[in-house]
């Protein structure tokens, strides 16, 4: 039975084209010998749309066969993939544990199926049939592959399979899983799957990403055109863009919520504050004071000259400022703490929530939702800070931003000035979990149906 034909007599499924397709190719490598390696926009459901039932067509096929599964996030396989196959064992036996790592199935004529961390390079090796590849065959499946390192790809070179399965969204136009889709496209049947081929992806999100995002920005021609990426010398925001967004910014329109972002430093870098009232962004001050004590009362001031109130106040709770917060609350003034390096909101795109910030901060600005005030008004040091820090990938195909060391590196300052900026516009409600404006715009008309709510 071949696996499509099995995901409908069998399963009561009815896969979308592109599944079958990379199905059938699956079911084939025997005679091809080329493995299946499939590119998918986010949420295609190429997980337990493909994966799940490719498994699932394996054991019925080969009851005895082994199940090898890696992927670059292993909360994508303990999350999704397990539960997807749990449900599939009903009627089947299996004998399924989907508690810690490794994963595993196993079938009552003693096949098995493991699932694990990319990390454990040892488990990706010594995988061969142990009575003969008609009986229990190997099944090779990378989930996320754009995450995992060539050492493991190379661990499972050396094992003896039948089929082989590569799946992930793309990222970086280097590695193992890029190669198989141009310098060693001939090895391989190779499969781009965009969000257009995903019935169950709404046009409307795919719209509102094109808008937020930009149509040529990486993270959307990753997530829903399903092509690799080079981000190679560029930055989070172009100058040309930047200039473009003061043509473009919107009316004034203080009506929304108060936010304030303090940026601490100590020594050579600069305290910096900025604030946001409504969708209103401005760079209120920034120094130099080596004194943490001195420079927590200049900011006092600050919070006094601008009308703020406990609650309204966020602050890089990284290294100093972690001390300096604590200090402003034993003083009786609470500053909302931000950790920049905790993972972000939307981490299967971004490396941590920093970089998150910084991201969506600035395509905000480039699609004309800041009011950036008079171009001739706007700091300089700010829009140069704005426009020089790097977007790149990270070892899980995530974006992320450059870091300060390495901006150093290229003989750049600390971008102060612009972390208050940033920081200013993704505070608040959108930050702490409040309703934002988008969430009620997609409710349709209602009481609430305004952008007045962060702003935006």
């Amino acid at each position: 039975m071949s696996p499509t034909e099995f995901a409908i007599c069998e399963l009561g499924l009815m896969p979308y084209r592109w599944q079958a397709e990379c199905l059938e190719s699956i079911a084939l490598q025997p005679e091809t010998g080329r493995p299946t390696v499939v590119s998918a926009a986010n949420g295609s459901g190429k997980t337990t749309g493909l994966v799940g039932i490719a498994v699932a067509w394996f054991f019925h096929e080969y009851p005895k066969g082994k199940v090898v599964i890696t992927s670059g996030s292993f909360n994508q396989l303990k999350n999704q993939l397990w539960p997807a196959l749990e449900a599939q064992s009903r009627g089947r036996r299996w004998k399924v544990n989907s508690g810690g790592s490794p994963l595993t199935i196993t079938t009552p004529e003693g096949g098995r199926a493991i699932g694990f961390s990319t990390s454990e390079a040892n488990r990706a090796e010594g995988w061969h049939p142990t009575i003969g590849p008609d009986v229990d065959p190997v099944f090779i499946i990378v989930d996320e592959a754009k995450g995992v390192s060539d050492e493991i790809f190379g661990a499972f070179q050396r094992c003896t399979r039948k089929f082989q399965l590569w799946t992930s969204s793309p990222g970086e136009p280097s590695g193992r899983f890029h190669g198989a889709f141009f310098k060693m496209s001939g090895l391989y049947w190779t499969r781009r799957v965009t969000s257009l081929e995903c019935p169950h992806i709404p046009e409307q999100k795919r719209e509102r990403d094109k808008l937020e995002l930009g149509e040529d920005s990486p993270l959307y021609r990753s997530m829903h055109l399903a092509e690799f990426t080079s981000l190679d010398g560029r930055v989070v925001l172009s100058p040309e863009s930047l200039e473009r967004a003061f043509a473009i910014q919107p009316p004034a329109d203080a009506s929304g919520e108060k936010v304030a972002f303090c940026d601490f430093a100590a020594g050579g870098d600069e305290n910096s504050l900025a604030w946001r009232w409504g969708n209103v962004v401005k760079l209120h001050a920034f120094w130099r004071d080596s004194n943490t004590t001195q420079a927590r009362r200049e900011f006092r001031q600050h919070f006094t000259t601008c009308q703020l109130h406990q609650g309204q106040v966020f602050g890089d709770a990284d290294g100093i400022g972690n001390v300096i917060i604590k200090d402003f609350a034993e003083e009786g003034f609470r500053v909302n703490e931000f950790h920049g390096g905790i993972p972000a909101r939307d981490p299967v795109n971004y490396a941590n929530l920093i970089s998150e910030c910084w991201i969506e901060a600035l395509r905000d600005i480039e699609r004309g939702k800041v009011h950036l005030g008079p171009r001739e008004k706007f700091d300089p040091g700010l829009f140069e800070q704005l426009t020089t820090r790097r977007l790149e990938w990270d070892a899980k195909g995530r974006l992320r931003i450059e870091s300060k060391d390495d901006m150093r590196s290229r003989g750049i300052k600390s971008p102060d000035r612009a972390d208050a900026y940033v920081g200013a516009i993704m505070c608040g409600g959108r930050m702490t979990g409040a309703m934002s404006s988008s969430d009620v715009m997609d409710t349709g008309k209602n009481d609430f149906h305004t952008g007045h709510v962060t702003g935006f």
